[in-house]
């Protein structure tokens, strides 16, 4: 039974330039976000409702019980998935977050549920254009819903379009909670063709992705998200 008065995010999404990856890209890709939507749950315990559902070959959906953390877990995927790129492909997801209440849940096929917060990130994500983040509430229509959608969410999106790889990868270690040492030891691709980068670099990385305002900005909305439940 759905209680008709909790509030739920949707995350919709789907691959960018996804014409343009073989096969096996997309693959990967996908793969990489059903890894990223779990290491998020284990980051934030009872976070997701059922699995991340993916479908075709280049969409996703995902439904979390915690509207406040829409927007993290947003940047966590595009961090963590961007993180995969290398100098010949770039790996990238449009995401729209939709929140709202949930008429029913089907934990086997998330696709297959529905309710308001799922109409509004299909809509969204449908009426994207060039950006490849943006959010809509269901729940709010003030100044403070359209402060996020119209204000907060698009920068955020330039600020995380225009991440490096290396950039991403050190994001992606914050995110995670680990210390720039640790972030280090830890980097996609070391031990391969790519070396380890010093926790100076990394700091390096983390300063010019603006991490120290992403992390405030994403602190806020939650405080506030959490405060209009």
């Amino acid at each position: 039974m759905v209680d008709a008065d909790k509030v739920y995010a949707v995350l919709t999404g789907d691959l960018v330039k996804s014409s343009r990856l073989t096969a096996e890209q997309s693959r990967k890709a996908m793969d990489r976000i059903r890894q990223l939507a779990q290491e998020f749950n284990d980051l934030f315990p009872d976070a997701s409702v059922g699995q991340v559902d993916t479908f075709r070959h280049d969409s996703w959906q995902w439904l979390l019980a915690d509207p406040s953390l829409g927007l993290r877990a947003a940047l966590f995927i595009r961090a963590g998935l961007r993180s995969l790129s290398d100098n010949k492909t770039m790996f990238d997801t449009r995401i729209a977050i939709g929140t709202g209440p949930i008429e029913t849940i089907s934990k086997q096929r998330i696709s297959d549920s529905r309710g308001l917060a799922f109409t509004f990130s299909g809509k969204t994500l449908d009426a994207m254009k060039d950006m490849r983040l943006a959010y809509a509430d269901g729940e709010r229509a003030d100044a403070e819903k359209n402060s996020l959608s119209a204000g907060v969410v698009p920068l955020l999106d330039c600020i995380v379009t225009s991440w490096t790889v290396t950039e991403s990868r050190a994001v992606y270690g914050a995110l995670k909670g680990l210390t720039q040492e640790q972030t280090a030891e830890n980097w996609p691709g070391a031990g391969n063709s790519e070396k380890r980068p010093t926790r100076q670099a990394v700091q390096k990385a983390l300063q010019r992705a603006h991490w120290q305002v992403v992390e405030v900005v994403l602190e806020w909305v939650e405080n506030r998200k959490k405060s209009n439940l």
